[in-house]
């Protein structure tokens, strides 16, 4: 590098500098996103997202079409888990409560030790396990992460025939275990 050209480029920067060249190219970039379309979400105020249904959430435990249990009681969930976060515990069922003869009198999970594979789901003979398309599973106490038989076969915020992939206009609601985002299906527009 001779003299001339060192002397070019320090004369080159002096300007960039003196005019300020690389501050107006930096808010030439933020004024240029100041006028375009928000991606942002206002979740959990406002909106919230509901996952597609193929999703691995919070675990649901099913019931047929006239409200029998679909759960028989078979440990084959808690024998395929790699974590051995489920507990079944069968019992004989002579009150019709599920599709045979044997239903769990206790099913339950601890989310704490679950990394939501599916293997418990593939392994479900009735297809009485899934997982379901709740993510939002923190709680307060670690009590909260033991999910029974009897949470996991309430009824689900969103149906499984609902197609998901949208986002959807959200309410957030505060109880003594945590808060909850409930979620309106009617009003919902597309994820991107």
């Amino acid at each position: 590098m001779n003299k001339n050209e060192k002397c070019n480029i320090s004369i080159r920067d002096l300007l960039k500098k003196v005019f300020f060249v690389d501050l107006i190219q930096g808010l030439a970039v933020t004024f240029g996103y100041t006028f375009t379309k928000t991606i942002t979400m206002r979740y959990p105020d406002e909106e919230t997202w509901v996952p597609y249904s193929r999703f691995r959430g919070l675990h649901t435990l099913n019931r047929n079409k006239e409200g029998r249990e679909l759960c028989v009681g078979c440990e084959l969930c808690a024998k395929s888990c790699p974590t051995q976060c489920i507990t079944v515990v069968p019992m004989e069922d002579k009150t019709g409560k599920g599709i045979a003869d044997r239903v769990a009198a206790r099913w339950e999970i601890n989310l704490l030790r679950c990394m939501f594979c599916g293997l418990c789901e593939d392994a479900c003979p009735t297809e009485a396990l899934r997982l379901g398309r709740q993510y939002e599973l923190a709680g307060k106490t670690m009590q909260r992460q033991l999910r029974s038989k009897e949470e996991l076969l309430g009824p689900q915020p969103v149906p499984f025939d609902f197609e998901g992939g949208v986002i959807t206009r959200a309410r957030l609601e505060r109880d003594e275990d945590g808060v909850v985002v409930k979620a309106d299906l009617s009003s919902q527009k597309r994820w991107w």
